[in-house]
C-alpha cells in the first residue's frame, strides 16, 4: 500500500480516520464506514457527532484508564453503545495520559529525569510487549474481537487518549485478522506520527517548563510519537509467546480460523 492518506474524518481527532479502502485477504478491501481508529472524544462537535451518525456508528470502545475516563470523558451520542475496555491498568508513563494540568511535570523531578535521560525511544520499546502480553490487554483484546464480530453493520469506532498506541495496536490485530499486508499495517500505524505531529512538538516544548535536560525533551518527543520498532516489539512478544502472531491470535485472544472467516465476510468488500 503507497500514498495512504485516508482524510481526517472528525474535528476533535486528528488521528480519527476510516480503515475503509485498506487492500486485505483475497484482492478484498476493507469496507468503508464500518471500523474507525481515533483519539479521545471529550470535544467531539456537532459536525462530528452528524458524521458518525451519518455512518451508523452503533458501539464506541474506550481502551483508557478509568483516571483517562474521568479527566477527559467521551461527549456521548444518544443511540450509541459505549464499552469500556481497559487495555492497561493504571498509570503507564508514554502510554497512558493521566494528567491534564500538569502532564509532564515528573520530568522536573532530578530522579525521573535521570532514569529517562536519553532513553524515550528505548522505553517505549520496551512498553509495547506489555500492550499484547499482560492479562489486561489479553483480555480486552479479546473483548474487542467478540465486539467487532457482533457488529453485522454500521460502524464501530475505538479509541485511547492520542488514539497511537492501545487504538494502534487493536487497529493492527484487526487489520493483522483481515488479511492486510504487514507493510499496510505499518502504514497505517506511521501515520499517527505524520498526522499528530504538531501535537507531538507542542506536547515535547512543554516540557522545558519543567526541565532544561536536551536529553529528556528527546525523550519526551520518543514517549508521543510513533515507531515502526514499537510496533515490531510487540509483533516479537506475540511470536514469542505462542510461536507466530497467528497462534497468538488464536490462543490468547480466541480468535479461531471460523471467526476469522466470519469477521472477514463482514468488513471485506
Amino acid at each position: 500500500m503507497t500514498n495512504y492518506a485516508p482524510e481526517v474524518i472528525l474535528e476533535c481527532s486528528l488521528n480519527a480516520r476510516d480503515l475503509g479502502g485498506i487492500p486485505a485477504a483475497e484482492g478484498l478491501r476493507v469496507q468503508s464506514g464500518r471500523l474507525i481508529r481515533s483519539g479521545e472524544l471529550s470535544r467531539l462537535s456537532p459536525n462530528d457527532e452528524c458524521y458518525l451518525r451519518s455512518i451508523g456508528l452503533h458501539t464506541v470502545i474506550d481502551l483508557r484508564t478509568d483516571n483517562e475516563r474521568e479527566l477527559k470523558s467521551d461527549r456521548q451520542i444518544d443511540g450509541v453503545l459505549y464499552m469500556h475496555l481497559p487495555v492497561i491498568e493504571g498509570l503507564l508513563p508514554g502510554i497512558t495520559r493521566e494528567s491534564i494540568e500538569d502532564p509532564y511535570k515528573a520530568f522536573s523531578r532530578p530522579d525521573y529525569a535521570e532514569k529517562l535521560g536519553s532513553n524515550g525511544f528505548a522505553v517505549m520499546r520496551s512498553l509495547y510487549p506489555l500492550l499484547v502480553e499482560s492479562d489486561s490487554a489479553i483480555k480486552n483484546y479479546s473483548r474487542f474481537f467478540r465486539l467487532l464480530e457482533s457488529s453485522e453493520q454500521g460502524a464501530v469506532l475505538w479509541h485511547c487518549a492520542m488514539g497511537k498506541d492501545r487504538a494502534g495496536i487493536a487497529s493492527a490485530l484487526i487489520l493483522y485478522v483481515l488479511g492486510a499486508s504487514m507493510d499496510s499495517i505499518v502504514e497505517d500505524y506511521l501515520l499517527t506520527g505524520t498526522r499528530c505531529a504538531e501535537e507531538i512538538r507542542s506536547a515535547t516544548e512543554a516540557c522545558r517548563e519543567f526541565t532544561n535536560d536536551d536529553r529528556v525533551i528527546e525523550s519526551v518527543y520518543w514517549l508521543n510519537t510513533t515507531s515502526e520498532e514499537y510496533l515490531a516489539a510487540a509483533f516479537d512478544t506475540m511470536v514469542r509467546m505462542c510461536g507466530s502472531v497467528d497462534e497468538y491470535i488464536r490462543q490468547k485472544l480466541g480468535v479461531t480460523e471460523e471467526r476469522k472467516q466470519r469477521l472477514r465476510r463482514n468488513y471485506l468488500i
